[in-house]
């Protein structure tokens, strides 16, 4: 079963390569110079400010969510508008396995601290003109997770430059499931905020 969502999305998923250098040896190749060979070096993580960690839970279908790190330093690509700089969120998703079917990023957004909701616009995924250079840098985005697993990655959004407090928002409409035993039935929808603040 799936759950089918009234509002059109569309999901631009990228793949993040991830390469590992290893260094050779003109040396012997005895066992000996095998076992004292350094190991490969691990791969750094991107700087970030770690949150305190708040996960939500839709009640509905058993998604969470948890906020784990912030970026609100990151270099505006060429030609941002004024008054805007990006922002950058590291997400746990944990996709519920209540209903199936996949969870996408585009139900997390970053708005301003205690924001009216109901107008502004939600789920609109990472600008297009982020994904690049967060992947250049090394913040590999959220990607859509399959019912009952998990995955952690990162998400972007515009906000004013002259704004300093921020809430994740997660948000799932109304949608119906297709196919199975409960076929057509009405899934209420799902909201919940959680504040990204900076661990002390």
């Amino acid at each position: 079963m799936r759950i089918s969502s009234r509002r059109t999305t569309l999901a631009a998923a990228f793949a993040v390569a991830a390469l590992a250098l290893a260094g050779c040896s003109t040396g012997s190749s005895s066992d000996a110079d095998r076992s004292s060979a350094s190991p490969t070096p691990s791969v750094s993580q991107p700087p970030s400010t770690p949150l305190q960690e708040h996960t939500l839970t839709d009640d509905v279908d058993g998604t969470t969510v948890t906020a784990l790190a912030i970026v609100d330093d990151f270099p505006a690509p060429a030609g941002t508008t004024d008054g805007l700089r990006p922002m950058l969120v590291q997400v746990r998703l944990e996709a519920g396995d209540e209903y199936g079917g996949s969870v996408f990023p585009h139900r997390v957004s970053v708005t301003t601290r205690a924001v009216n909701l109901d107008y502004v616009t939600l789920g609109l995924g990472t600008p297009d003109e982020l994904k690049a250079p967060m992947a250049s840098a090394g913040y590999s985005l959220l990607q859509a997770t399959p019912a009952g697993e998990t995955a952690t990655g990162w998400i972007g959004a515009w906000v004013r430059t002259d704004e300093t407090e921020f809430d994740l928002v997660y948000d799932r409409p109304e949608g119906k499931v297709i196919g199975g035993s409960k076929s057509g039935e009405v899934v209420p929808p799902s909201r919940d905020v959680i504040p990204l603040i900076p661990k002390a």
